[in-house]
């Protein structure tokens, strides 16, 4: 059980979706054609996973934690999506895993929970000559683009989980400004970096249940202070703005990674 086991539904219901854009530059960058193997590592439901099965023949979702392969097995079947082995892996275990000869293998926001070195030499081993790896993050926002509603949540958070909540209640992480030297100095050393803005507004109901996604301030963190949590966050937000809609840019960048 990881930090993220009793986030997991929440994180399937409320967590946006990656823009369309994103996935075009994927297959123009990688050749997705649809008869690519494509490996999802660290796939949470499947928020990257299902949309790229449509692009590829076969899409291997592995994640530590058996609650988000749950979740992602759910929605894979609603929608009749057969072409996913969804598999409870840690990383560290990759190169033991039976999987195929791979094409792509995509990241979204996991890359800085592994140990980054030793997995890019196991992907060396695992993708074709001509495979590459990308991954996909929220990029820093400017100051003027953050919203003013994200410091709401964080008073009401400070006031139920104290004011070190995010460094209390966060697995640890390789340092993200490391990224780029990590990959430099991996077999996929050429780099090629994309961003896009996602505008979204999400309601009351989303924003909080959004909270309840995260490791910091999921159920498990609150027990059994979640249900003052939220009543607090929902009072809150609903007098920063009552019309009750909450419209933010998020940053979106992927890295291509390929061998040289």
């Amino acid at each position: 059980m990881t930090a993220f086991h009793s986030a997991a539904h929440a994180y399937a219901q409320y967590r946006p979706q990656y823009p369309m854009a994103l996935f075009a530059s994927l297959a123009e960058h990688t050749g997705l054609d649809g008869t690519q193997t494509v490996l999802d590592l660290g796939c949470g439901p499947g928020t990257l996973t299902l949309p790229l099965a449509a692009l590829a023949v076969h899409v291997h979702a592995v994640d530590i934690e058996p609650a988000m392969l749950t979740e992602g097995r759910a929605l894979a079947d609603a929608e009749g999506i057969e072409n996913i082995t969804w598999t409870a892996s840690d990383a560290a275990n990759l190169s033991s895993l039976p999987l195929p000869p791979l094409d792509l293998c995509v990241m979204g926001k996991s890359f800085q929970w592994m140990d980054q070195a030793r997995l890019l030499a196991d992907l060396d081993q695992m993708l074709t000559h001509t495979g590459t790896v990308v991954l996909i993050s929220t990029a820093a926002r400017s100051t003027a683009s953050r919203p003013d509603w994200l410091d709401v949540i964080e008073s009401v958070c400070k006031d139920y989980l104290g004011s070190d909540y995010l460094q209390a209640n966060n697995p640890a992480a390789h340092p993200a400004e490391g990224r780029d030297d990590v990959l430099r100095a991996s077999p996929f050393s050429h780099l090629r970096t994309q961003t896009w803005e996602q505008l979204l507004t999400r309601t009351l109901d989303e924003l909080v249940g959004l909270q309840l996604s995260f490791a910091h301030t999921n159920p498990a963190v609150l027990g059994d202070r979640q249900g003052a949590f939220e009543q607090a966050l929902r009072d809150a937000l609903t007098d920063y703005n009552p019309a009750g809609a909450f419209k933010s840019t998020v940053p979106i960048e992927a890295v291509f990674a390929t061998r040289p």
